[in-house]
């Protein structure tokens, strides 16, 4: 009897995940002619990819359309309270060996980085690690017309992105620039939520892994990390992660980039 119990409970969960996950040859295939195209225009009577300024500053980012949304195609670098550029001077040396070869002085190098991985911000109170997220704050840090978004609208675009059967890591590759393994100045272990291969850039969201700053100063260099505009718990807002793990929620760090998404 007992015999007959867990086959029939292995033959059900045999049949869940069959139902479940669905075999590679049957997915549809998934479109960036039809999720995010190059060309036209998006519902708010813009062009699909673009560039917009910053009013605040006099600073141009680019954008991108997906799905229904309008994403910014880089970092934001509005040096909004609490923000700040990397200062991290383990990092400032490769950076400027690598990628950097423009620069003669640390104070240039420390230009360059911020201009390519964007400021690193809290929105938390009081720009604390720990604690409940700051509306009032979160809701100057983005260029009129934009937000910082939230859990549901990073959910949207992780959807756009990817098929039915796929998982985290079709996602990430489609979102990661094409010179993310360029800019993944590497540290001297590494796991999957923080080490960045090149990326197929499918949507032009140019995903680079500009990391999570903590409270030392040291960073998580070779992951993309974004600011979530969604409490996750007392101590902690949700912040999205993009790696060659894949794309994942977790609690946010001292300071992370911010991506904002149009109103």
């Amino acid at each position: 009897m007992k015999r007959l119990f867990f086959f029939l409970i292995g033959t059900m969960l045999a049949f869940l995940v069959s139902c479940t996950t669905e075999p590679e040859e049957d997915r549809p295939e998934w479109s960036a002619a039809e999720v995010c195209p190059e060309t036209g225009m998006n519902s708010y009577g813009m062009p699909n990819r673009g560039t917009f300024t910053d009013e605040r500053d006099g600073q141009v980012y680019k954008y991108t359309t997906i799905g229904n949304q309008v994403w910014m195609a880089e970092n934001l670098r509005y040096d909004a309270p609490y923000s700040m550029c990397s200062n991290d001077t383990s990092f400032i040396r490769p950076y400027c060996e690598l990628i950097e070869h423009n620069c003669e002085t640390e104070a240039c190098c420390r230009e360059s980085l911020c201009r390519n991985f964007g400021r690193y911000y809290s929105i938390i109170e009081g720009g604390a690690e720990f604690g409940l997220i700051d509306s009032a704050l979160a809701d100057t840090i983005c260029p009129k017309g934009w937000h910082v978004p939230t859990k549901d609208e990073w959910e949207i675009l992780e959807d756009a992105m990817k098929v039915s059967g796929e998982n985290g890591s079709d996602v990430a590759t489609r979102m990661k620039s094409a010179d993310s393994e360029y800019f993944a100045i590497s540290k001297s272990w590494l796991n999957a939520h923080d080490r960045m291969g090149t990326g197929m850039d499918d949507c032009a969201l140019e995903v680079l892994p500009s990391g999570s700053m903590y409270a030392s100063g040291s960073h998580v260099k070779t992951a993309a990390v974004f600011v979530v505009m969604t409490q996750k718990s007392s101590s902690f807002g949700y912040t999205f992660w993009i790696s060659d793990g894949g794309v994942e929620f977790f609690r946010n760090s001292f300071r992370n980039s911010i991506r904002c998404v149009m109103d």
